[in-house]
């Protein structure tokens, strides 16, 4: 059996994590299990290419299409960088601004946070 990915948290998805109503976290807990599992090979419909390193988890919550996007480090930790509402099929403004918050992430964050994020529901 595969090791799961690790995941580190910018503090925009951590912000947005804590904000969830529980039965919203439970659902992001459970897709976020499925991209810990299977990494960059999760695909669709959970997951998709943005652009560069990029990719995007697919979240339904209620009646709301929501992305985190996020990129896969070599070191098997996957790096949470930005959250928004889906509102059109190809929002180049959001993806900008996942790629500019990877880019620096990669830039000033090299190691693995030293925080850990947790929530009971």
């Amino acid at each position: 059996m595969r090791e799961l990915f690790a995941f580190e948290l910018e503090p925009e998805v951590r912000e947005w994590l804590n904000a969830l109503s529980d039965s919203d976290y439970k659902r992001v807990d459970e897709v976020a299990g499925l991209l810990a599992g299977k990494g960059p090979e999760l695909g669709g419909p959970w997951s998709d290419h943005l652009e560069g390193p990029v990719w995007e988890l697919r979240v339904r919550l209620g009646h709301v299409a929501t992305r985190v996007t996020y990129w896969c480090r070599p070191d098997r930790t996957i790096v949470m960088l930005t959250v928004f509402r889906k509102v059109k099929q190809h929002d180049q403004r959001q993806i900008n601004r996942a790629v500019l918050a990877q880019k620096l992430c990669d830039r000033d964050h090299r190691d693995l946070a030293h925080d850990l994020f947790e929530r009971q529901v």
